[in-house]
């Protein structure tokens, strides 16, 4: 809201001629995304939290999202990836499951105790 207000303020036609060049396909996708992408994996993600009552392990799991855009891209667009980014991911990969597994240890723990 703030980019589109700052857009407005700047450049008033701006806006309008974006919305004018819209097409069905680009609605859309849109849709798909907000829908789909946003919609879905919230409800995916409230409804574990809710069976498996382990945000912690759920929660770390956001963390793989740049991953899936990073790997995306190189699959289908033929992005390159440097080694930096390659040990960014693997750094990032290693801490999910380090926290995914602690979270396991610490379930199985309580529910020894109870």
């Amino acid at each position: 809201a703030v980019l589109l207000a700052a857009v407005a303020l700047q450049d008033p036609d701006a806006l309008a001629l974006s919305y004018a060049a819209t097409t069905p396909t680009d609605a859309a996708t849109l849709a798909y995304i907000s829908l789909i992408g946003g919609a879905a994996s919230y409800g995916i993600f409230f409804y574990n939290a809710a069976v498996k009552q382990n945000l912690t392990a759920l929660s770390s799991l956001t963390f793989l999202t740049p991953l899936f855009a990073v790997a995306g891209g190189y699959v289908a667009l033929g992005e390159t990836l440097t080694p930096t980014q390659v040990l960014g991911a693997g750094v990032t990969l290693a801490a999910v499951w380090a926290i995914t597994h602690r979270a396991e240890d610490a379930t199985e723990a309580k529910k020894d105790e109870a």
